[in-house]
């Protein structure tokens, strides 16, 4: 997923900021820019997203801003390519341990705590990469790997490993991640983002 427009780049930041607060107004983004490693590390990842494909600023700024999200990452513990396809929305609860392979797919309204892992499999020398729909909430210590589908609306629990598609509305705990309920996600994705 490419961001090519600054009216793209917008919506995409709103709808992150949302998810923290609730709200979108420039004292907020200042705010939250400061106070949650999360959003402050989104942010960063979003710029470079922009401005790494702009034809003069991905040699002015989007260096800058790789460095920014470099140190972040190193500094929270986050692994997360500029260019993953990641939907508005994108909301990280915890600090530390968080590794999204580059080729991932995430919907909007994704949450996704501590220790969670989204990688590949190989089998046959193929890569595997898993694709994760809308309003999704990983719980911390959670591994998500291979050709697997996660529906919609998805709550997966602590710890569980996911190497299985996943129907919507599904609630998944365990190792190997099984369905316990299809009580859905519930209020585990606060402040979705409509639009």
């Amino acid at each position: 997923m490419v961001i090519k427009s600054r009216e793209m780049l917008r919506e995409y930041i709103r709808a992150d900021l949302f998810r923290y607060c609730g709200k979108t107004d420039k004292k907020s983004l200042r705010k939250f820019k400061k106070k949650s490693a999360g959003f402050r590390f989104t942010y960063y990842m979003r710029m470079c997203n922009y401005y790494r494909n702009r034809r003069i600023l991905k040699y002015i700024i989007f260096p800058f801003y790789k460095i920014k999200k470099n140190r972040a990452g190193i500094k929270f513990g986050y692994d997360i390519y500029e260019l993953t396809d990641i939907g508005k929305g994108f909301h990280i609860a915890h600090m530390s341990g968080i590794v999204i392979h580059k080729d991932a797919v995430l919907g909007e309204n994704v949450s996704i705590s501590h220790c969670v892992t989204i990688g590949q499999t190989i089998k046959k020398g193929e890569i595997h990469i898993p694709v994760i729909r809308n309003n999704v909430y990983i719980a911390p210590g959670a591994k998500v790997i291979g050709d697997i589908r996660v529906g919609n609306f998805v709550a997966i629990g602590a710890n569980a490993v996911v190497t299985k598609d996943v129907p919507d509305n599904a609630v998944v705990a365990g190792v190997p991640a099984k369905v316990l309920s299809f009580n859905g996600v519930g209020e585990y994705v606060i402040n979705p983002y409509i639009g």
